[in-house]
């Protein structure tokens, strides 16, 4: 039987030969088919599609391929719209403040002034940590409370508790004290706070969660740091010997704010100088605060 010929090209065998010029020396040779042609070109075929594929699913070379697009390049567009958006509310939170600020300090009610807007990611944490708290945590807070209060009660007589509730404010959270410590002087109304004997070593401890509205150093009061919390209430703590917190900060309560100093009096010593402001105008601490 005749074979075809193509059956006569794919088996006959050819030898390449790789000769010197001169000498017609064999340098090199192999003997190559058709079908081993065809099944060489076949494999490299194969393999070239295959590392194609590799580098567009695992390398970032897929980003050059039109239609692609580039997942970094929407990440970090997204992060810093969501940066844009806290920059934007904490400067507004900082007018707020600012005005909250001056308008206490002038003596006034700080009524017409706009609360500040939380940002999302703090408020979003706030949340999660509230979810996170146990059926025992919530317990414990509320019988504290409830001690707090039967402390409070306990230290004032019936008559200055009815003209407390009268003319005081109210806080509707639960502030700690700054300091534990011998109370030195009392809250009066020439001295607005309360003095707390403390040594250089012990931290100055932020009441309550808030914004710090005002560090620095006056000659009269030396360091002093203020901070803004819910429901226009401010404390404020002078005499620190050196402040931990700046303009602008975020803290939370019992957070370190600042370490105990004095007022360069020698007869006094070191010692806190702590004021407790609610609406615009300040409060006994005592009242409030179990020291």
């Amino acid at each position: 039987m005749k074979e075809s010929p193509f059956g006569d090209v794919v088996k006959r065998k050819h030898r390449f030969v790789v000769m010197d010029t001169d000498t017609f020396k064999e340098k090199f040779s192999f003997q190559l088919s058709g079908i081993n042609l065809f099944v060489t070109v076949g494999i490299t075929i194969i393999v070239l599609i295959l590392l194609t594929t590799v580098l567009i699913a695992f390398t970032p070379m897929r980003e050059w391929i039109p239609g692609y697009t580039n997942t970094r390049a929407m990440e970090q567009t997204y992060a810093n719209a969501k940066k844009l958006d806290s920059l934007q509310i904490q400067v507004e939170n900082q007018e707020w403040l600012v005005a909250t600020m001056q308008a206490v300090l002038r003596g006034e009610t700080p009524e017409t002034v706009i609360e500040p807007s939380p940002d999302s990611a703090a408020s979003l944490q706030e949340v999660a940590v509230q979810y996170r708290r146990s059926k025992e945590d919530s317990l414990l807070r509320a019988e504290v409370e409830r001690e707090d209060s039967r402390y409070q009660v306990k230290a004032t007589s019936s008559a200055a508790s009815v003209n407390t509730m009268e003319t005081q404010p109210s806080l509707s959270n639960l502030y700690f004290p700054p300091l534990k410590g011998t109370i030195e002087r009392h809250y009066e109304i020439e001295h607005r706070g309360v003095d707390i004997a403390g040594d250089v070593t012990k931290t100055v401890c932020a009441s309550y969660n808030g914004t710090v509205v005002l560090a620095g150093f006056t000659a009269e009061t030396g360091q002093i740091i203020a901070i803004q919390h819910p429901g226009n209430v401010i404390t404020v703590y002078q005499n620190c010997g050196s402040l931990l917190k700046r303009k602008g900060d975020a803290v939370r309560v019992g957070e370190p704010v600042a370490y105990v100093g004095s007022d360069g009096s020698a007869e006094k010593g070191t010692h806190l100088h702590f004021e407790l402001w609610v609406n615009g105008m300040a409060v006994n601490p005592e009242e409030y605060i179990s020291f």
